[in-house]
């Protein structure tokens, strides 16, 4: 197809990312970008392409140096970036760990650790703001070990351990088979929620503001629990659509902390970066966190995803897979029929001319939709590659 041919070849250092900036993979990207109030950036709901990960990451880097982007939000736990905030209040540095587990065991990549330290730096000298959207627990983070005891500081007596031990048992799950989590185990913590809300609200404790948000989040985490008959698809689309529900309220709650016409980076994954799945295949019913940022913003946001015409997968632990190679006749067959270039770049408009095809944008099997309707801009990379676990 013409418009293919007209993109031209753009060259991707596949092992040396932190180049990008000596040349121009991402120059046509950060161009759409750099006028946009939100940037969600979207990968693979697998979460397991490193070299989307070095692009991702080299992207963040190039929206707050040239365009000016001052705030981060990962779609990873509200809670570690709520006592990030706390400690950068009470003027206290952040450390590179501490960012390094708000941030999340899904990017604990070798790619993803130039941008956790740029934002480190950036956030302790006050020119980046950091913000997490989920309200799911997360292991390994300041959530699961040392929230509890935070969270119940504002209660007194038996009252205070009693709730020390029941939210400790659920951030660290330490349930059984023979005592499993239970609705009994849901009210009790829940009574908790409620009593620590209480003295919180009427403490002058400058923590209360976050800690607040906190039992906000930890109440919208144990809503769907045992609440839902709903079967298969259905269920899928209901979790989907509360979660990514509950991820606005956060992304509105941190967008209130910013000073006006802030630019906000959202690091999620590409089903929630979208503006709109009600077109493709399996997922018309789910509405996400991109469609709820758009309807606010309008062409102020930008939804960006990546895919690969091929290579290869796994997440944190996982053996390496293979991606299927892509079909001819799909968006990502048809970006290298033609050329020699290791990336491709489609802008909206482009997108739009390409009409109803078969991708792999959004998810891991390729559906065909209008991705323009879906997307504002796609990145396709000739192979992508497992990330880089562990230190060197």
């Amino acid at each position: 197809m013409a418009f293919f041919r007209k993109l031209g070849p753009l060259v991707l250092a596949l092992l040396s990312i932190s180049a990008l900036g000596q040349n121009h993979v991402l120059d046509p990207v950060v161009r759409d970008l750099c006028g946009k109030r939100v940037a969600l950036l979207g990968e693979s709901p697998l979460h397991g392409s490193g070299t989307t990960f070095e692009l991702k990451a080299t992207l963040v880097r190039r929206l707050v140096d040239e365009c000016h982007y001052n705030a981060f939000f990962n779609e990873s736990g509200t809670y570690d970036f709520l006592n990030i905030q706390k400690k950068l209040k009470a003027g206290e540095p952040i450390t590179q760990p501490m960012l390094a587990a708000a941030i999340g065991g899904l990017w604990a990549a070798r790619e993803v650790d130039p941008m956790i330290s740029f934002l480190l730096e950036k956030a302790n000298a006050g020119t980046v703001f950091l913000g997490g959207l989920d309200d799911q627990l997360q292991r390994g983070t300041y959530a699961q070990h040392q929230m509890p005891a935070d969270l119940t500081q504002y209660l007194q007596g038996d009252a205070r351990q009693n709730c020390l031990h029941i939210l400790e048992r659920h951030t660290l799950w330490q349930y059984t088979n023979d005592a499993p989590y239970s609705p009994k185990d849901k009210a009790l913590i829940l009574a908790c929620v409620d009593q620590i809300e209480a003295a919180a609200s009427a403490s002058r404790s400058a923590n209360a503001i976050y800690d607040l948000a906190m039992l906000r989040s930890l109440r919208h985490s144990l809503a769907g629990d045992f609440a839902s008959d709903a079967a298969g698809k259905d269920a899928a689309a209901a979790s989907f659509n509360d979660r990514d529900r509950s991820m606005y309220r956060n992304f509105q709650s941190w967008m209130s902390r910013l000073p006006a016409g802030s630019k906000v980076i959202v690091w999620t994954a590409a089903n929630h970066a979208a503006k709109d799945l009600s077109g493709v295949p399996s997922e018309e019913t789910m509405v996400s966190l991109g469609s709820y940022i758009h309807r606010e913003f309008g062409r102020r946001a930008f939804a960006l995803a990546f895919s690969a015409y091929s290579g290869s997968y796994a997440r944190t632990g996982q053996k390496p897979r293979q991606w299927d190679v892509a079909p001819p006749t799909s968006l990502e067959g048809k970006a290298f029929a033609a050329g020699s270039s290791d990336t491709r770049y489609l802008n909206s408009a482009q997108l739009k001319k390409a009409g109803a095809v078969a991708a792999r944008a959004v998810s891991a099997d390729f559906k065909t939709a209008r991705w323009d309707k879906v997307l504002d801009g796609l990145v396709i990379l000739r192979e992508d590659r497992p990330p880089t676990f562990g230190k060197q």
